[in-house]
């Protein structure tokens, strides 16, 4: 015969009162876990938003090249990646005068890169009796701004004309500015970086993304590119960036890798020698 409701409920509150301790283990161990897994959830959403904050803020049709591959090596770079060359400013010249589909290009040079590491080891930055260390310190044309988003909150970026010149003149990242000018006056004032004196002419504004962040990211001392040069002419690793006319993120990123693949003589049935890979890609 099949019991009622009210049977059912009877039979359950019962079986509850006989077993207090067993009950409330059973409760307790599910509250347990629907709150770890609200709470992971809420993480995972949390990281995942705070990745896309700090990637957008380079710029949603924004792409990054450089001689590896796009990604973590955990296991290291294969032989094939080691034995690519770097990119050049040439490069980034042609894709800019090749590439319909892109709106800008900029260039970054920084010391070679080995395995995980720069080939040089961390660089200070001084001002009076005061240092920052682990700057992060290299050259870039006046189109970042426009490629990579970067933002001044005092004074300016670097110029064209400054550039050609080589004039020794730098834009500091406001944890630099924060350590070595408390008052709060940087722009203007000399800033020593190992061994060369620079202008700063301007603080950049912080990234959005405040947890995974690349903390480097605050502590950056940009150059004009060919100013970086002319003080470090070892230095010849370099990373291109490109703004891809909104709508044809496809279209550039085709137009890119045929400019680079034809300059650097890639047969049409080998794999690529650079690695490119736009800010979306990355957050996925």
């Amino acid at each position: 015969m099949r019991m009622n409701m009210s049977e059912n409920t009877y039979m359950a509150l019962t079986t509850l009162r006989e077993n207090k301790m067993r009950s409330f283990l059973t409760v307790l161990g599910v509250v347990i876990g629907i709150t770890a897994l609200l709470s992971v959830v809420s993480i995972l959403v949390g990281v995942y938003g705070d990745v896309n904050s700090y990637l957008s803020d380079f710029g949603p049709n924004t792409f990054f090249i450089f001689r590896f591959n796009g990604g973590l090596h955990f296991s290291g770079l294969s032989a094939e990646e080691r034995a690519r060359r770097v990119l050049t400013l040439e490069d980034a010249e042609a894709i800019e005068q090749f590439c319909p589909a892109v709106r800008a290009v900029s260039a970054s040079v920084f010391p070679r890169f080995n395995q995980f590491t720069s080939s040089r080891g961390p660089v200070t930055a001084r001002y009076l009796g005061k240092e920052i260390s682990g700057v992060d310190y290299h050259g870039s044309l006046p189109a970042d701004v426009e490629v990579f988003n970067s933002r001044t909150r005092e004074g300016r970026f670097f110029s064209d004309a400054e550039n050609e010149h080589r004039a020794d003149v730098a834009v500091i990242g406001p944890d630099i500015a924060k350590k070595l000018y408390p008052d709060g006056e940087a722009v203007g004032k000399p800033i020593l970086v190992d061994t060369v004196t620079y202008e700063v002419i301007g603080v950049m504004e912080p990234r959005k993304g405040q947890l995974v962040k690349d903390q480097s990211a605050d502590k950056n001392v940009l150059v004009p590119y060919r100013t970086y040069r002319k003080h470090n002419p070892e230095d010849d690793e370099v990373m291109i960036g490109a703004v891809a006319v909104h709508g044809h993120m496809a279209e550039a990123k085709d137009q890119i890798r045929a400019v680079l693949r034809r300059r650097r003589n890639v047969p049409y049935n080998m794999p690529d020698s650079f690695g490119i890979s736009s800010t979306q890609e990355i957050a996925d």
